[in-house]
């Protein structure tokens, strides 16, 4: 009997507890419905979430990328040994400079006694260690080297021909080869005596150039042999042949080679003819034409009379580094050409004269 008192009172509480937190619940959710403030809480909660995990994921990458970023900058450079290229030819060391990451930089030395191409120094010296990219600055041989040309005129021949063969340079003995040897006649200089020479005295020429030699014979009557100038530079002929009193007479031929501007190529009469004064000789001459003029060449002059001048002697004299000289002189009149080879020095005025009387002038000037 007690017992089921108990039990009867205990469901009764259980069902009064139940009953009252299901109203409370109710009551709860009422309240969270009908409260403006909590509705615009969550209006925005939505938006700013998916706002600050945006941020988030964009502040993580970019932490990321600095980081990787700062690794790449603050990473040691790589070092380099510099190797022992001194003696080596600069062909086979400029790849493996560049493969070992260094920049060879060039400069160039003019010496006589080495092949093109040798690195005679470097810098920094071999075994240094230097940071990748470095520069090795390379000085490498250059062996298009100068000589210059000594004083034959007035020495005998023998003597000249040992002088070319024995040229003193930076404690080396060089030599130049000995080109066309002409011999003429001369009332001022003795027999087996130079008397001109091509290039001239003082010159600087690569060790490949050949001096030309002019050598006298000695006094002659007024008949005399044609001396042989084929091969010889007409810049000394030219004043030997008009000595003799033989009228010259040039027909310019173009050759594609820069070291036969100049050179008679063929003559008339020919050699060991005889000739008085007053002949005339032709002399086939050759020449380069050139772009432009270097301070020393061979040029050509073609000038054509002009119709209203009169007949006369004709006569062009040049001048400029080198000397003033007549360098044309024949008999000729209105409508003919004047044309002649010369070697020009320096800058050059060419003056046209008829019966000693200025014509017209012309001028080449060095580039």
């Amino acid at each position: 009997m007690g017992a089921d008192i108990i039990s009867a009172l205990r469901d009764a509480v259980y069902s009064k507890w139940s009953r009252f937190r299901g109203e409370k619940s109710i009551m709860k959710k009422t309240n969270s419905a009908n409260d403006p403030a909590k509705k615009e809480r969550f209006k925005y909660l939505g938006p700013i979430g998916k706002i600050a995990l945006i941020f988030f994921i964009g502040f993580s990458l970019f932490l990321l990328v600095s980081t990787i970023i700062l690794i790449i900058l603050t990473r040691p450079e790589r070092e380099v040994v510099v190797p022992d290229v001194e003696g080596k030819r600069f062909v086979e060391t400029y790849n493996s400079l560049i493969r070992k990451g260094l920049k060879p930089e060039i400069n160039f030395k003019d010496i006589a006694d080495l092949d093109d191409g040798m690195v005679l120094g470097q810098y920094p010296r071999k075994g240094k260690v230097v940071p990748e990219n470095s520069t090795v600055k390379l000085q490498v041989s250059r062996s298009r080297y100068y000589i210059e040309v000594p004083s034959l005129i007035g020495k005998e021949l023998p003597l000249a021909l040992n002088l070319l063969k024995n040229i003193h340079r930076h404690d080396r003995t060089l030599s130049l080869g000995t080109g066309v040897i002409s011999y003429i006649p001369s009332e001022k200089f003795a027999d087996n005596i130079v008397m001109e020479q091509c290039p001239k005295a003082g010159e600087k020429v690569t060790p490949d150039r050949s001096v030309n030699l002019l050598v006298s014979t000695g006094k002659t009557g007024p008949n005399s042999i044609m001396p042989g100038v084929t091969g010889q530079s007409i810049e000394l002929c030219y004043d030997l042949f008009r000595a003799k009193g033989l009228t010259v007479n040039e027909e310019i031929v173009v050759t594609g080679d820069p070291k036969r501007s100049g050179i008679v190529l063929s003559q008339n009469p020919a050699q060991g003819s005889w000739v008085q004064k007053g002949n005339a000789c032709t002399l086939q001459v050759g020449w380069f034409p050139l772009d432009k003029h270097p301070y020393t060449s061979y040029e050509k002059v073609e000038y054509l009379i002009p119709a209203d001048e009169p007949a006369g002697l004709y006569e062009a004299i040049v001048a400029d580094a080198s000397s003033k000289r007549v360098r044309f002189s024949r008999k000729a009149g209105p409508g003919q050409k004047i044309i002649f080879v010369f070697r020009r020095e320096g800058d050059a005025e060419i003056t046209f004269l008829c019966n000693k009387k200025r014509v017209d002038t012309e001028d080449i000037d060095v580039d």
